[in-house]
């Protein structure tokens, strides 16, 4: 119940918000702003002191909350609020059918948020991590890892998922960041195509667009960062949008600056995808205002600046730079041909079938064009990780690697029609959806020409699919004929379906790997525990024999060595749920810049009575000493073994 704390601004700011001015789709974006912004201010402000803990941020959290109902208090003293001003009198029939399958498709997947654990990929290894380490060092202060993701990438998700934990006591809201920023995304989505001179049906079928993207639909029940990320884009193009169709001055110069911070504190595909709409914002505004343009502009890089000021001072701390570590993301080498190459390989991630014979077809096509341009498809200094082939995978349900096929062939489909019939279009009309659609296609240039190839990178390309929306909407609703639009909107509802209930780590039906087995296990049939560890089954009876082993010693310090990909929240989870006092974990023999961090408290005096190690070479070591103290291996069972100090 405590979280409704934390939950409750979120109604008194949109109030405020609503008495403002602003209209309720505003108004939530407004809201989402304040509301992240907050989260970082309480977050970083009991980090300093040590005091992220439960009774400290739940004090805080009631402050802030009387505050704002105070607030509220007063406005409703003086005046009525009306929280939203739908109008269905004169919508036609398909646009409410329209409305209501959005809505649909959001409940279905907050159905599955509210259902499923924490189980992705990334989040076992750092996402969740990193959350119950802050959880148990009391601040969100870098800390000594195997794993350095967990401390050097964007932490806001993990901020608010950290605050939600600690007051409800477990991971059970821990998906509905990601959701209730998928929600936000549709809305801002919306707005935006309002701004380029979209009616009704160009926001609704804007709304359609962003709903069904598969990507989406598949990560917005994951503690995943791609959506949160995608929310503060959206914003931040909103509001620069506004403010490149004012004529005389900045608008909203603390949302952008907010929602610039909030986007770069969350992804940093951010820095990619954000530039040229951040680009063609200042440019405009430097021909409207003039010189004094310099005074909104520092209000926004002030605001974005502190918002990561934190984040930035412990990467440098630790990385010697603000941005923390590329690791092995960084394209290595630039050339037209090599660009061309890694557009090529990004889109066709996005072309993928559940047919590995189709899939082939488009495989050897794509060969034979890097043939022509003199490029090696698996070159390795453009390919993630070393040694990856380049392949189109069929798993089109896993939220790591499904495509948006539908629509990356309508976005190019109606970019290429919308340039034939620009003259139809008036001005401005036409200025504003041609920059936004090349603002949009720079973006995704600019990752290829970056970042390495991956078959994960179809997730980092979210952002683009959900800003893409708004253009989509518009151009869907102003050049194809009534009926092909709404055709179009039906087959991508129709298509939702494939993805909203057969989701690989979440299935509301079933997944292709338990098809295969010939089970019809799922959501409603496996048990929490199976589901953290649905995607991957074998390392369940491992993790939860090692925890049972550890726990008959009577051990309540355990060292970690991981391997920088390693499951490491299962363990956190077994322990919690399987021991009635508090276990200590903490990372141990560092070899990477965190290991500075080994030396000041809480770490420096760390010993632990047990070891579990796991994804590395020591599991085959016969000992393991550390500070003269000599650790053997006592159980062991396929991927972990576990160490015990030898008195």
């Amino acid at each position: 119940m405590s979280a409704i704390l934390i939950l409750l601004p979120l109604i008194f700011l949109f109030l405020i918000f609503r008495q403002s001015g602003q209209g309720w789709r505003s108004g939530i974006l407004s809201t989402g702003l304040a509301w992240g912004t907050l989260v970082v201010l309480i977050t970083e402000l009991l980090s300093m002191f040590g005091w992220l803990k439960f009774m400290p941020l739940f004090m805080v959290w009631i402050i802030v909350n009387i505050i704002l109902g105070f607030t509220v208090g007063k406005i409703l003293s003086t005046s009525q609020i009306k929280l939203v001003n739908w109008q269905f009198d004169n919508i036609s029939v398909f646009l409410k059918l329209a409305i209501a399958s959005v809505a649909v498709i959001i409940l279905i997947i907050g159905l599955t948020a509210a259902i499923a654990p924490p189980n992705n990929w990334d989040s076992m290894t750092y996402h969740m991590s990193r959350v119950v380490h802050w959880m148990q060092n009391g601040s969100v202060n870098h800390y000594p890892t195997s794993i350095t993701r967990q401390i050097s990438l964007g932490p806001w998700s993990g901020f608010a998922v950290t605050n939600l934990q600690i007051l409800s006591g477990g991971d059970r809201l821990a998906n509905f960041v990601q959701w209730a920023s998928m929600v936000g995304s549709i809305i801002g989505i919306s707005l935006i195509a309002k701004q380029l001179g979209g009616g009704l049906r160009s926001q609704v079928f804007a709304a359609v667009f962003c709903a069904t993207i598969p990507m989406g639909i598949l990560q917005a029940s994951s503690t995943q960062t791609d959506y949160v990320g995608a929310f503060w884009m959206v914003a931040f193009v909103y509001y620069t949008l506004i403010s490149i169709q004012d004529k005389k001055r900045v608008s909203y110069p603390l949302a952008i600056g907010a929602s610039l911070g909030l986007a770069l504190l969350t992804k940093g595909t951010a820095y990619f995808y954000l530039f040229p709409f951040g680009l063609w914002f200042g440019l405009v505004s430097l021909q409207q205002c003039g010189w004094k343009v310099w005074q909104p502009f520092m209000v926004i890089g002030a605001i974005a600046l502190a918002i990561n000021f934190g984040h930035f001072q412990r990467n440098y701390e630790v990385f010697g730079s603000i941005l923390g570590t590329s690791g092995d993301y960084k394209l290595e080498v630039f050339s037209i041909p090599i660009l061309i190459s890694n557009t090529i390989r990004n889109i066709a991630l996005h072309l993928s079938t559940s047919s590995r014979d189709i899939n082939l077809l488009l495989i050897n096509g794509i060969a034979a064009v890097h043939q022509l341009i003199g490029v090696d498809i698996n070159d390795q200094r453009t390919t993630f990780p070393p040694g990856q082939n380049f392949d189109i995978h069929t798993l089109i349900n896993h939220e790591d690697l499904a495509g948006n096929p539908i629509h990356i062939i309508l976005f190019m489909g109606l970019s290429i029609l919308f340039v034939i019939k620009l003259p139809k279009f008036p001005q401005p009309q036409r200025y504003y959806l041609a920059i936004y659609m090349l603002s949009i296609i720079v973006g995704f240039l600019l990752f290829c020409t970056l970042i390495a190839w991956s078959p994960w990178r179809s997730r980092l390309h979210l952002p683009l699919f959900v800003l893409s929306s708004a253009f989509i909407g518009v151009i869907m609703d102003k050049l194809l004929k009534p009926k092909i639009a709404n055709s179009v909107a039906i087959i991508m509802i129709i298509a939702s379906l494939l993805w909203l209930i057969f989701n690989e780590s979440r299935p509301l039906v079933f997944n292709s790997k338990i098809l295969s087995e010939n089970q019809v296990n799922n959501l409603w049939t496996l048990s929490r525990n199976d589901q953290y560890f649905i995607n991957i089954p074998k390392l369940q009876a491992p993790y939860s024999e090692s925890v049972d082993f550890i726990l008959t010693e009577n051990c309540k310090d355990v060292g970690l060595i991981l391997g920088g990909d390693t499951w490491e929240y299962p363990f956190w989870v077994l322990f919690k749920q399987k021991s009635d006092r508090p276990i200590t974990l903490r990372h141990i023999m560092i070899n990477n810049e965190s290991a500075i961090k080994a030396k000041i408290s809480p770490h420096q005096d760390f010993s632990p009575c047990a070891i579990i190690a796991s994804g590395v070479a020591e599991i085959n070591n016969p000992e393991i000493i550390i500070d003269q103290q000599v650790y053997q291996p006592q159980w062991s069972k396929e991927v972990v073994t576990v160490f015990i100090k030898h008195n």
